[in-house]
């Protein structure tokens, strides 16, 4: 049996730095040269460019990217050489051996050499590089070394297993070797040479901790040069070209990345307090409407977690055992509810959630509908809609489900490659995913909704858009694409997540401007911040309309309805009311148990400004435009004059190119849509007191 060199390979660190053998290596280092493999191996993990390494190590690169590799380092290599010696000497480090490390020779050798394969493109990345590089030649030496230390450091480590995959890729198609990362001393003398001359250094400890911190923005710079590598010639580059035309977001997004609510209500659930209980719930339910009601039901039971989740949930195997207990305590709830009310009410929206509903057996669903049946009409045009877990779906289970009146379904893919779906302990192999849409088709379903998650653990840009061309393919009416929050401080289910896992801010981008692109151009429409619909279904119809509505669903069409909401945890919404159920189960049943409906906390809003800023908040969540002049119950207002500080920030956010202002109006640009949730924040006074919520990237 052949082994081929990726085999022998496979599984090794691309870099001492991230070896585990490293930790008994850098015992023998000074004590700055292990501060900076600390910092360095800690980067590792986040590294942009591990994909286009690795693919290298597997023997996936093509010429064409180790052509544009070496064209793109010679620039950099030359200044360093150019300007380190003499920069290394005036901070004391005279024993660098600058001639046996030295790369430019080597390089303008191999810039030759592949002379004949096509040149492609300019490198944004290295160009960048080069620019910080000139910068801190002439205004920080002690930064500028740091990006000596790294390059040289990787280059006689990591740098000589990527070498040897390099010469057998560019063998295997007929061309010689690189020099690039040949060295003539032997490699152990030239890295304890590297090591002493960087202990010579004389800074002074601010000096060292930028040393330290620059050696990762040196290790990040590399990174994304190879991260731009790795979009040429590779399977997915089609796919993803689109994104890289796209204007550069990161520096934007960092700007402004800070912890910002989703705004599915305004005042936000972080405001409701336990002054607020049963008795408003009661009152406001007594109060005389024809209007339809949309009701929510919450089925908090999981048969496993998943790690990334942050809903409220009890994860148990126990079946109908907790089951049976929990619908008649929401046959208490919905008594209660009808005695309150005094009469009943019209359903013109019905939406169970979790959890999972369809932790619920047939019959178990069935009993549910008929409960609610008991309490409700049903309008005529009723869009009834569920949440489901496609992991254990039948055929079955979803023709039962649209023989009880569902009309509208939603599954979670959340990502479809494997890795990422056991990073997440959520497996669900493509083919039932597939499966399940067909069974959903042939039930006939007038809307599928699936959901996707950007930013999971082992996700990169070339999975992510494995997944979307999955989307594509299934073609639902709708697409919720969510940006996960790591919180693992506050969702300790996260703190299973390694944080180094996690994909770059970069990546994140990417993922999301490719997804944002590749949908679009498959005849969906973008809708609000995070949702996508096909132009022929009611959710897109609403947004070009102007009927769009936002609550604790999500996007909706039916924004003229209050929100009444069953089950533990459950939010009701209504104009000037917000409240939550008990958020434990024992505290759910105790309550019913004492004939009370089981609000647990609320918050009362009556106050005209905070329903105007409601109104505001609102208008650019759905529609990313404010007209001051009919925003205020149709009342014209001075914007400028009224919320005078606001406009000041607004103009801040013009300059970036976020916005546009008018005489009395607000438009969100095509750029500012990715920073949509910042924009609704500047009229939200409490994100002025302290920032809350979750971060944008």
């Amino acid at each position: 049996m052949t082994t081929t060199l990726a085999d022998t390979l496979s599984g090794q660190a691309i870099s001492d730095h991230a070896s585990a053998a490293d930790a008994a290596a850098r015992r023998g280092f000074g004590p700055r040269v292990r501060r900076l493999h600390g910092r360095i191996g800690a980067a590792h993990h986040r590294a942009e460019g591990m994909t286009f390494s690795r693919a290298l190590l597997d023997g996936q690169a093509s010429p064409l990217q180790l052509a544009a590799l070496i064209r793109a380092l010679g620039p950099a290599y030359a200044l360093i050489e150019q300007r380190g010696p003499e920069l290394a000497a005036a901070l004391g480090a005279t024993d660098l051996p600058w001639a046996d490390l030295g790369r430019s020779e080597a390089l303008r050798h191999d810039v030759a050499l592949l002379a004949g394969i096509e040149a492609s493109g300019p490198s944004v990345a290295a160009a960048a590089w080069l620019e910080h590089l000139h910068t801190l030649a002439q205004q920080e030496p002690h930064r500028f070394l740091a990006h000596g230390y790294v390059r040289y450091g990787g280059d006689l480590s990591g740098g000589q297993q990527l070498a040897q995959q390099a010469n057998a890729i560019l063998a295997a198609h007929g061309l010689p070797s690189l020099r690039f990362w040949q060295f003539e001393r032997p490699i152990p003398e030239l890295k304890q040479a590297l090591h002493d001359a960087i202990e010579q250094l004389e800074l002074s400890a601010a000096e060292e901790d930028e040393l330290l911190e620059e050696a990762v923005v040196a290790f990040n710079d590399t990174q994304r040069l190879l991260a731009e590598l790795g979009e040429l010639a590779t399977p997915t580059a089609t796919a993803l070209a689109a994104t890289r035309s796209q204007p550069d977001l990161l520096p934007l997004l960092v700007k402004y990345d800070r912890p910002v609510p989703r705004y599915t209500s305004y005042p936000t659930a972080a405001a409701l307090h336990s002054g607020v209980g049963s008795a408003d719930l009661a009152s406001q339910l007594q109060q005389p409407s024809t209007a339809d009601l949309s009701l929510y039901v919450h089925i908090p039971f999981c048969r496993h977690a998943c790690w990334y989740c942050g809903c409220n949930r009890i994860t148990t195997q126990a079946g109908s055992t907790v089951v049976g207990p929990y619908l008649q305590a929401l046959a208490k709830e919905l008594a209660l509810v009808s005695q309150a009310s005094g009469r009943r009410r019209r359903l013109g929206q019905l939406h169970w959630g979790g959890g999972t509903p369809n932790y619920l057996n047939p019959q178990e669903q069935g009993q549910l509908w008929k409960m609610i049946e008991d309490h409700f009409d049903l309008a005529p045009d009723l869009e009834a809609s569920i949440e489901l877990n496609p992991e254990f779906l039948s055929c079955d289970q979803v023709l039962n489900l649209r023989r009880l009146g569902f009309n509208r379904i939603s599954f979670g893919i959340q990502d479809a490659d494997p890795r990422v779906q056991a990073a997440v302990n959520r497996i669900v192999p493509v083919e039932q995913l597939r499966r399940a849409m067909e069974w959903m088709r042939e039930a006939a379903f007038e809307s599928v909704n699936v959901d996707l998650i950007c930013g999971l653990p082992l996700q990169t840009p070339e999975r992510f858009a494995a997944t979307i061309a999955l989307v594509q393919e299934l073609r639902p009416e709708r697409v919720s694409l969510f940006s996960f929050a790591y919180l693992p401080e506050q969702l300790p289910l996260q703190r299973k997540i390694a944080a180094d896992d996690l994909p770059s801010q970069r990546e994140r981008i990417r993922m999301l401007q490719h997804a944002y692109a590749s949908l679009t151009a498959s005849g969906y429409d973008a809708i609000g911040m995070d949702h996508f619909a096909l132009s022929s279904d009611s959710l897109a119809l609403a947004a070009r309309q102007g009927r769009l509505h936002r609550n604790f669903q999500g996007y909706t069409t039916g924004g003229e309805h209050d929100l009444l909401g069953l089950g533990i945890t459950a939010i009701s919404q209504f104009q000037t009311l917000l409240c939550q159920n008990q958020r434990t189960l024992k505290g759910y049943v105790q309550a019913l148990g004492e004939g009370q409906l089981p609000v647990e906390r609320g918050l009362l809003v009556r106050d005209p400004e905070v329903l105007l800023r409601r109104s505001i908040i609102q208008s650019l969540m759905c529609r990313f435009a404010v007209d001051f002049d009919t925003v205020a119950l149709g009342q014209p207002l001075a914007a400028q004059r009224q919320f005078a500080s606001e406009w000041a920030d607004l103009q801040l956010l013009e300059a970036d190119g976020l916005v546009r202002l008018g005489a009395n109006s607000l438009e969100v640009t095509e750029p500012g849509r990715w920073l949509i949730r910042t924009i609704a924040a500047v009229f939200d006074p409490s994100q002025r007191r302290q920032a809350s919520g979750s971060r944008l990237i």
